[in-house]
């Protein structure tokens, strides 16, 4: 990803969609009614709350047909009119909740509330300040709307409202939608060739202006001077490789971007040139896939140290130096899983997309490559493999004709090396330091031992009521297994990729409010629609802890063999003041949990990430397990 500063993109005209009469359905319900039939509300009116001796609420269901597929929602506003009272109102503030399944007028008051569970979108507010935006867009996003419900508790005040067969048109209710119409992609900027021996990386920033929601494409080509292909391929990253280019001719790279609605205008590079590398690109590459294989024997224990590994290997002395100062740290690592009664087993390297060529300087070899690393993690009574997937670059400097790899490091962000700390967890989006205290409001985590592992002795499993949720655990758990590869969308993207994960697949519903407010979880298009805005418990680990803990039902896993498929588990750094990392639970193995991710591993175990920082200067003290639920 090429970073460089970018005019803010014109506004683009928006349009409104309003919906009434047929394009929004409506009804109240007794919800003191569990069997029909049930007293039904007069012609012409809606009721909230204790109205006529009985306790109301009113579902809408909005039809969707006139949004046009890809259209980015930026803001949405319910409009009622009050029908008992002209001036002088008291303003009601309505809770929002979305059905989770079909109700129909036939069903009683009693099974709205239930379809209508207790994640309340928004709560304390005045109705006309509610933005329904996000909850808009996520019906799009999902495909499924079955509408929501507005209720008041027993003890509030009641309130009648005209419907949509009031004899004046301009009091019934309406849904106000404010979109983006769907257009083509705009171009992608900044399409750079990086030449290499026989290769070529392309890299381009995604435009600035999407055109619509939902995921981009790019169509990439490699032309000769004279516009004659020579390779192409369809990727959704910003980035791909293309082996075999002649190096005796130059050769540039046009990208076009595609979207719901078409394709958008085709962006060129720069004339580049291949050369080859003193001793040729095999040299290279063989080397680093041995320094893998290498590293991999002194995490499994097949070779006992860095020294030992490097004597086994054909060329060992080219990675030595950079092998024996990651030696503590993996022998550490090692040493902690075996005092846990557990092994690495069955390490294994796999280099894709690899790219040989000269670096920045002419003594200067650089090795790019997507780099699969697996393992095994062997215990009592079962394995469960570990895995993890990066595009890397790897530097060699040579002396005459001696290279020494010297370097490895994120061929994203070049600048920013491999960390051991919790710094390479963190969150972009988080509130400051003054803004938020310590863990001291969530005693529910799991403390370690001495040994950096959770001291637990197994019992029998908890009350089954522990299962109760309405956020779906096992569609949780699926999603982010089939999903760690998609992008990243930020540098540290953990916390984001779990909640898109309880979104996508648990069906976790949003929370409107402030974005920096800790009761809020939603995304929703902002900057004229060019950019998914996200609350920051979205996108930061202990923002989403914390919504967690106040602002949602959950349960508190005390015991790791307890937890679920679905959970979420927080990290938190002995040097951190709060969690600053997030995964989710995808697999259990006699008890030991694998989780996915967006780290350092996409696919590891809780064992795996405890061991990998028990020895260094900041290991993880705490860790908390979550189980999203909500009763009904």
């Amino acid at each position: 990803m090429n970073v460089r500063e970018k005019p803010l993109p014109a506004p683009p005209d928006s349009r409104t969609l309003t919906l009434a009469d047929d394009t929004l359905d409506q009804v109240s319900a007794a919800t003191d009614c569990a069997t029909t039939p049930c007293p039904t509300a007069p012609d012409g009116e809606l009721r909230l709350g204790p109205v006529g001796g009985h306790q109301w609420a009113t579902r809408f269901k909005a039809d969707l047909s006139g949004l046009p597929k890809g259209a980015r929602v930026t803001s949405a506003t319910l409009s009622l009119t009050r029908s008992e009272c002209a001036a002088d109102c008291a303003t009601q503030q309505p809770g929002v909740y979305e059905l989770s399944s079909a109700w129909t007028p036939s069903q009683s008051g009693g099974e709205l509330l239930d379809e209508a569970g207790t994640d309340n979108y928004a709560s304390g507010t005045p109705l006309p300040e509610v933005d329904f935006g996000p909850l808009v867009q996520s019906w799009t996003e999902r495909g499924e709307n079955q509408g929501f419900a507005l209720t008041v508790p027993a003890d509030a005040s009641g309130a009648a409202y005209h419907s949509l067969t009031a004899s004046d048109a301009n009091t019934r209710p309406r849904l106000t939608i404010r979109y983006l119409p769907p257009t083509t992609p705009g171009a992608v900027t900044d399409v750079v060739t990086v030449p290499g021996d026989s290769g070529l990386l392309a890299t381009w920033n995604p435009p600035l202006d999407p055109g619509a929601a939902g995921e981009l494409g790019y169509a990439v080509k490699v032309e000769k001077a004279d516009g004659v292909v020579v390779a192409e391929q369809e990727t959704t990253a910003p980035r791909a490789v293309f082996a075999k280019p002649d190096n005796t001719v130059p050769y540039r790279v046009s990208v076009s971007v595609k979207n719901v609605v078409g394709g958008g205008p085709v962006t060129r590079s720069a004339p580049a040139q291949g050369a080859a590398v003193p001793g040729g690109a095999a040299k290279y590459r063989d080397g680093v896939q041995e320094y893998l294989a290498a590293r991999g024997k002194v995490l499994t224990g097949g070779s006992l140290s860095a020294a030992d590994a490097v004597a086994d290997a054909p060329h060992g002395q080219v990675f030595a130096g950079l092998l024996s100062a990651q030696e503590p740290n993996l022998v550490d690592n090692r040493q902690a899983l075996t005092d846990n009664s557990q092994n690495y087993a069955g390490a294994s390297a796999e280099m894709t997309d690899v790219l040989v060529g000269k670096g920045a300087t002419a003594d200067q070899v650089v090795v790019r490559a997507t780099v699969t690393e697996s393992m095994t993690l062997h215990g009592d009574g079962g394995d469960e493999p570990t895995k993890g997937s990066a595009d890397k670059r790897f530097t060699f400097t040579l002396t005459g004709d001696t290279a020494v790899l010297d370097s490895e490091a994120d061929d994203i962000d070049a600048g920013q090396t491999l960390s051991a700390t919790a710094a390479a967890q963190s969150q972009v989006e988080t509130t400051s330091t003054e803004d938020s205290d310590d863990t001291s409001d969530d005693p529910g985590s799991i403390e370690l031992g001495e040994n950096g592992f959770p001291d637990e002795t197994p019992v029998a499993p908890g009350p089954t009521a522990l299962s109760a949720r309405s956020v779906n655990g096992h569609g949780t758990a699926n999603w982010a297994y089939n999903h760690t590869g998609i992008g990243w969308e930020y540098s540290q993207d953990c916390t984001n990729f779990v909640s898109k994960a309880l979104y996508h697949g648990g069906g976790m519903k949003f929370r409107w409010g402030g974005r920096k407010t800790d009761g809020a979880w939603w995304q929703q298009y902002y900057l004229f629609g060019s950019v998914k805005n996200k609350s920051y418990t979205w996108s930061g680990a202990d923002n989403l802890r914390r919504h967690f803990s106040g602002h949602r039902p959950a349960t508190r896993i005390s015991k790791t063999y307890n937890a679920q498929l679905g959970d979420i588990v927080f990290f938190k750094w002995k040097k951190e003041r709060r969690y600053n990392h997030a995964a989710v639970v995808t697999s259990k193995v006699q008890g030991h949990l694998g989780l996915s991710q967006h780290g350092i591993k996409n696919h590891t175990t809780l064992d795996d990430v405890l061991a990998r920082y028990r020895s260094t200067s900041n290991p993880i003290q705490r860790v908390l397990i979550i189980r999203p639920r909500s009763a009904k």
